[in-house]
């Protein structure tokens, strides 16, 4: 990590306890679409954090928004700047459809609640504003659209479209709109409340010997099941509730291990159960406080409430 992106990754942490949230170390295994998993009640966010923001490939922003919309959790890039230049506060980007913001927007929104309005697109900033109150203020007003369109620069059928909530408008004629008619017109952009879109990418798939067992057990139990390379776990299952997550493999491998304390500190902010699935006939029954499941158990596990118990009676000892 650059010392621009360590820096910056710090500021998020500081601006993330200020506002509340309980939150996850940081997910520096590689390669990985998110940095940290931030939780305050009911909001999980996943965030990544980019100095540059044109950094982020394709195949991380589509599996950030797979994992958060698993998880039912918002993807959030924060980010200082592209190479065209800083991002701008109060603007909300889009990097591979995954909402983008500047630090100072991200502690507005989290510390102050205050919302961002614009959203910056080819050919300009734009917002959205409320149609139907665009209208009423204009009858109160007893203005025709050809009347309001004249004061702020724009063409009768614009004006309609706007309150039909038909087009977005630039951020100049909203506010002459608001101006004129004197009234708050432009809707804050909750990013809080965004949930990731499923992107057109396939879920991953086991390779291994082992990955390919865990994937046919999770089948037989009837759990929706999600791999990927790209995150402290392997695998995610779940049925209704939040989802499990597990690392797979051996404990000989310095790459599980290298996992485990970051797959323990996700598991408790995302509060998802965690386990760790290994090839080994003989081994401990919990490591580094959690539950370890051989792959000669898992014939033995038939529905989701038995690997349930095994891994709350694991996970106490």
């Amino acid at each position: 990590m650059t010392k621009a992106r360590t820096q910056l990754a710090q500021e998020i942490v500081s601006q993330l306890d200020e506002a509340g949230f309980s939150l996850s170390s940081q997910c520096d295994v590689r390669p990985s679409c998110f940095d940290f998993v931030a939780r305050k009640g009911e909001q999980l966010l996943l965030v990544k954090v980019l100095s540059n923001i044109d950094a982020l490939t394709k195949e991380d922003a589509d599996a950030l928004q797979l994992v958060a919309h698993f998880f039912n959790a918002t993807p959030l890039i924060v980010g200082d700047k592209t190479r065209k230049g800083e991002l701008d506060s109060g603007v909300v980007y889009k990097r591979h459809g995954v909402s983008t913001i500047a630090p100072r927007s991200f502690q507005s929104m989290i510390i102050d609640e205050k919302m961002p309005r614009e959203f910056a697109q080819r050919g300009g900033r734009l917002v959205a504003i409320d149609g139907a109150k665009l209208r009423e203020a204009r009858l109160e007003q007893k203005r025709t659209t050809g009347d309001l369109a004249e004061c702020v620069q724009v063409s009768a059928r614009a004006i309609l479209a706007y309150e039909k909530d038909e087009m977005d408008v630039s951020i100049d004629v909203a506010e002459r709109l608001e101006k004129v008619l004197e009234t708050d017109l432009m809707i804050p952009i909750d990013l809080l409340q965004e949930r990731a879109k499923i992107p057109t990418m396939q879920h991953g798939t086991p390779t291994e010997v082992l990955e390919v067992r865990v994937n046919e057990f999770f089948a037989r139990l009837g759990m929706k099941v999600l791999w990927t390379d790209r995150a402290p776990f392997h695998v995610a299952a779940k049925e209704e509730d939040a989802p499990l997550i597990s690392g797979v493999g051996s404990l000989r491998s310095w790459s599980l291990k290298k996992r485990i304390e970051i797959l323990k500190s996700v598991s408790k902010v995302a509060e998802s159960d965690a386990v760790i699935i290994v090839e080994e006939g003989c081994s401990e029954e919990n490591v580094a406080d959690l539950p370890v499941i051989r792959q000669l158990e898992l014939d033995q596990i038939d529905k989701p409430r038995e690997l349930k118990k095994i891994i709350e009676e694991r996970s106490s000892e």
